[in-house]
């Protein structure tokens, strides 16, 4: 698993080079353990990947994206099969073993991706893997910038067509892509914990430095409730 993080590293590096879209890292990027962030974009997968070797979690449509589906398979990507139990069970095995491992996870806890606008609800449920391995957690949060565009502009949320977006992407000027990583990674005890402390840091860093807090910011429009 290792050696597939390192892989798809060197490839995501390229692989943004060729679509002229620039990385920007702030904090300290975790060489192990668990990564929680928001999710917005096929592209997230490029930035993480770029940024530390590491391994994704993700649902199994990814493995049908042109190109993006390759690089998941030969990166080693933990796929899971939305709706199924016995996926999801198999996929806290793997995790469990890959944090075990040594090798860094990164995981999209609200399950799909967004407009940038909110920040849904986090599953607790694949937080397990972390606690039982007793590895640390590290949030982190991703952002989009274009000249000429909004960064919703750049999301890839909802019923948008793949190859449109993808298209309509690296025909833009000046896109860079930002990763800011917490400073303070946690360890867990409890998976309903790390769900809802997660939240709050990743709203924290999606928000700079807005006087609100970040539940009372994004309460408005996202947030339902304590983490399922």
């Amino acid at each position: 698993m290792e050696e597939r993080a390192e892989w798809l590293q060197a490839a995501c590096v390229l692989v943004l080079r060729r679509l002229a879209i620039s990385l920007s890292v702030q904090g300290p990027a975790p060489r192990s353990g668990l990564i929680v962030s928001n999710h917005l974009s096929y592209l997230d997968i490029l930035l993480y990947a770029a940024s530390t070797p590491c391994i994704f979690v993700s649902k199994a449509e990814v493995r049908r994206w042109p190109g993006f589906g390759r690089l998941a398979q030969y990166g080693g990507t933990i796929f899971i099969e939305r709706g199924s139990r016995t996926s999801a069970a198999e996929t806290a095995m793997h995790m469990e073993y890959a944090l075990r491992s040594g090798v860094t996870v990164v995981l999209f806890p609200e399950g799909t991706s967004t407009d940038g606008t909110t920040l849904l609800p986090f599953h607790s449920f694949l937080f397990e893997p972390a606690i039982e391995a007793e590895s640390r957690v590290t949030s982190a949060a991703v952002s989009y910038q274009a000249e000429g565009a909004e960064e919703r502009d750049l999301c890839y949320y909802g019923d948008i067509r793949f190859k449109r977006h993808l298209l309509e992407t690296i025909g833009r000027k000046a896109v860079v892509g930002r990763v800011r990583f917490d400073a303070k990674p946690r360890i867990y005890t409890s998976r309903k914990q790390a769900a809802n402390d997660t939240w709050e840091r990743v709203a924290r860093l999606r928000l700079g430095a807005s006087m609100e807090t970040p539940r009372e910011s994004l309460r408005r429009t996202s947030f339902a409730g304590e983490a399922r």
